[in-house]
């Protein structure tokens, strides 16, 4: 249950953690080659990610802790990423493994390691010593995913995720009206879900589609994991939608990345169809959203008066900051 504390933030400032320490989706899967290192913003902090030669992928500070070269430009070499500028080798937990003219390279220092884990057919990194929570598990191994490009959208993570919360919007902007009360629980610190039945009342071609395949009536579940991850599940009755977008703190606001799921089928080719139509609906959905979020200034003292969103505000106090030791 989460404890309302809101009451105790200075009002000229956003409730919660400017960035949040959690998980961040930063990269497609298929980007990331085995032998290929690429560097990442992990809640406005720089991380390189790499996948060994076995296909092993694995995640360190950015900069060599020699004299700073960027491990971006490092070389793969088995499990190891090797230094582009004075060849130190690091394995995936961040210990130095070899280094020119050195035949004991045990005291040496190395880049400190990150979280990482694969899931919704991406890289997923855990900006903290260690991860806080699990990744959300969403349906197993039962969907193909893909994983968009991201957007920047000028304002703060905390607009982004109150947005999805932002029920009142539904009609205005997206073109739906809710049948029943929406109802929310929180079952651990990191973890909000709001459920609704919601229908059509846009004439829109996605909007039509929309309508056509739920008979009017869609149900849906909403989960804010850690204030950086949004999946959305949606029971249209003939088809069912997941999506899961990701909220990264950078200097010019918030990237946002989407993973979108369909189901795998029997008949070839039929999840790649189902697959395009979905990530066709939800960026509809969504960009309508985007457009207009760009340069808000979010305003805590009306948000508060909406029951849904006053939950949401109380529960993004309680997150965990990124301190200082996540930046070592």
């Amino acid at each position: 249950m989460v404890v309302p504390v809101l009451a105790g933030v200075a009002p000229d400032r956003l409730p919660g953690p400017s960035r949040p320490r959690s998980w961040y989706l930063v990269a497609p899967s298929a980007a990331l080659r085995p032998g290929h290192a690429m560097g990442v913003q992990v809640g406005g902090q720089e991380v390189v990610v790499f996948r060994s030669q076995q296909g092993r992928v694995h995640a360190l500070s950015a900069h060599c802790p020699h004299l700073g070269a960027h491990l971006k430009h490092g070389t793969v070499q088995g499990e190891l990423l090797r230094c582009p500028l004075h060849q130190w080798s690091f394995d995936g937990v961040g210990r130095c493994r070899a280094a020119p003219g050195r035949s004991d390279v045990s005291a040496l220092p190395g880049p400190r390691a990150w979280p990482v884990e694969e899931r919704f057919g991406g890289v997923l990194v855990f900006n903290g010593p260690e991860a806080l929570f699990s990744p959300p598990d969403l349906e197993g191994g039962e969907h193909v995913w893909n994983v968009g490009p991201p957007v920047t959208v000028g304002c703060p993570w905390l607009p982004l995720a109150a947005n999805s919360f932002d029920l009142d919007h539904l009609r205005t902007v997206h073109h739906r009206e809710l049948w029943d009360t929406p109802t929310w629980e929180t079952p651990d610190r990191y973890t909000l879900r709001l459920r609704y039945t919601s229908r059509v009342i846009g004439t829109g071609a996605s909007d039509r589609l929309m309508k056509a395949l739920s008979g009017n009536r869609i149900r849906v579940e909403l989960t804010l994991h850690g204030g950086t991850l949004i999946s959305v599940k949606s029971d249209l009755g003939r088809a069912r939608g997941l999506l899961l977008a990701s909220l990264t703190p950078v200097a010019e606001g918030t990237s946002v990345r989407l993973a979108v799921a369909a189901r795998r089928g029997r008949i070839p080719g039929a999840a790649a169809l189902v697959l395009g139509v979905s990530r066709w609906l939800y960026t509809s959905f969504l960009r309508r959203d985007l457009s207009v979020m760009d340069g808000m200034r979010f305003n805590v003292a009306t948000a508060t008066a909406d029951p849904v969103m006053r939950q949401l505000l109380d529960f993004a106090v309680g997150l965990p900051e990124d301190g200082d030791d996540a930046r070592r």
